[in-house]
């Protein structure tokens, strides 16, 4: 653009041969051209000191026993709006971030999305769990709100179909699905079986744990319900020694998990145990014991490992910060959401949202991502670790190579 103007000129008074024709044409030339040229460089000037700020609020539990988690979001999301800001905005627009709390509870995450609907924000960036997400996503929906989760993993979220809803964060049926097919790949000539913990979380898990395998057409020698807290397992533990079971998938909560490991391995029996992200809720390896070592976990991916987030992910650590788990997600959510805006050309959250959902692959520190009509992603978030022991005799979760 800089050389426009001179290389114009010059064309324009190459033919002219008359010194005082010259310089009257080329005042008036000159005066016209520059016009046009500071003209031009006004409208984007003009178009972003006019362009308002643009609202997003980041929600989750800021305080109390989930802190740390919320803590992860907030940072995760504060980085991806100063990094957005820092080169230009979103259509020359800035993201004015607000951080709220709404405790983990659904009561103080209602208020909040009522609040945020008066106030005029139309992106946010939570919740953390699903049992605040839904409520609040069902306010959004009603208020021209779009929410995208970088944490929520219940299937249900995303079923309501609602218009407004997307998640980061992946789904964690589709680790039942995976665990399924990780049994029937690794574990072909063995017996397996397949124990619910009867909640619906664990429920849902069983029974897609369950079609994986009968689609690779290897069914589970036996299925089990447990009641959720009991305790004593002696009757399930009888089962897996009489059907000669060789691996378990275990679809529920830490604490009947680890009650079930210990006492199959106080009983004398060798069984491969897995399980889903339920597992991790509470204190497992308190639960478990030393019988915990070598039990599998299909658990969402290690976002720092991705080479999409390495920059990201250097920066967090020279702040002392280790981006674990929501950090990344966070930073995700609010780069899909600026992407969202560039791809539907306007603020309109309708018109952003069918265009994050449209199938186009939106670049981000978990690689490029594309969501489906629900607002899933399409990009699978699961592998499988392994519970090992460390030097000092401790368990520790690390990755489990295919």
């Amino acid at each position: 653009m800089n050389k426009r103007p001179k290389k114009f000129v010059d064309q324009i008074t190459s033919n002219i041969d008359n010194p005082r024709s010259y310089q009257r044409y080329f005042s008036t030339t000159l005066f016209l051209t520059l016009a046009m040229f500071v003209a031009a460089m006004a409208l984007p000037q003009l178009a972003i000191a006019g362009c308002a700020d643009i609202p997003m609020a980041v929600v989750g539990p800021m305080t109390g026993d989930w802190a740390y988690d919320g803590e992860e979001m907030r940072r995760g999301a504060q980085l991806a709006v100063d990094d957005i800001n820092a080169k230009g905005g979103v259509r020359g627009c800035k993201i004015a971030l607000t951080v709220l709390d709404d405790k983990y509870t659904p009561a103080t995450a209602i208020t909040l999305a009522k609040k945020l609907a008066k106030d005029g924000v139309r992106f946010v960036i939570g919740h953390f769990n699903s049992g605040n997400s839904v409520p609040a996503a069902m306010i959004y929906a009603k208020n021209n709100t779009l929410m995208i989760s970088p944490a929520s993993i219940n299937p249900g979220l995303t079923e309501f179909n609602f218009w407004n809803v997307l998640r980061t964060a992946g789904r964690d049926d589709v680790q039942g699905t995976f665990a399924g097919e990780y049994m029937a790949d690794h574990f072909p000539a063995q017996n397996l079986a397949i124990v619910s913990d009867g909640t619906p979380y664990g429920d849902g898990l069983a029974n897609k744990a369950r079609k994986a395998l009968r689609a690779k057409g290897h069914p589970e020698t036996l299925a089990k319900k447990i009641k959720y807290g009991q305790g004593d397992f002696s009757d399930l533990i009888n089962k897996i020694k009489l059907m000669k079971v060789d691996v378990l998938f275990f679809a529920g909560l830490a604490d009947d998990f680890g009650s079930i490991i210990r006492q199959t391995k106080e009983a004398g029996l060798k069984v491969q145990f897995i399980s889903g992200d339920g597992a991790l809720v509470h204190d497992l390896p308190g639960k478990a014991g030393p019988a915990l070592e070598g039990v599998l976990i299909a658990f969402s991916l290690d976002d720092r490992s991705n080479p999409s987030a390495a920059d990201v992910v250097a920066r967090f650590r020279s702040q002392g910060f280790e981006p674990a788990d929501y950090t990344l997600k966070s930073y995700a959510a609010v780069q899909v959401a600026a992407e969202g805006i560039e791809m539907a050309g306007s603020q309109a959250p309708r018109a952003v949202a069918a265009s994050i959902k449209s199938g186009q692959p939106i670049p981000t520190v978990l690689g490029k991502l594309t969501f489906d009509a629900r607002g899933d992603r399409i990009q699978p978030d699961v592998t499988m670790y392994v519970w090992k022991k460390r030097a000092d005799g401790t368990l520790k979760m690390d990755f489990q190579s295919p």
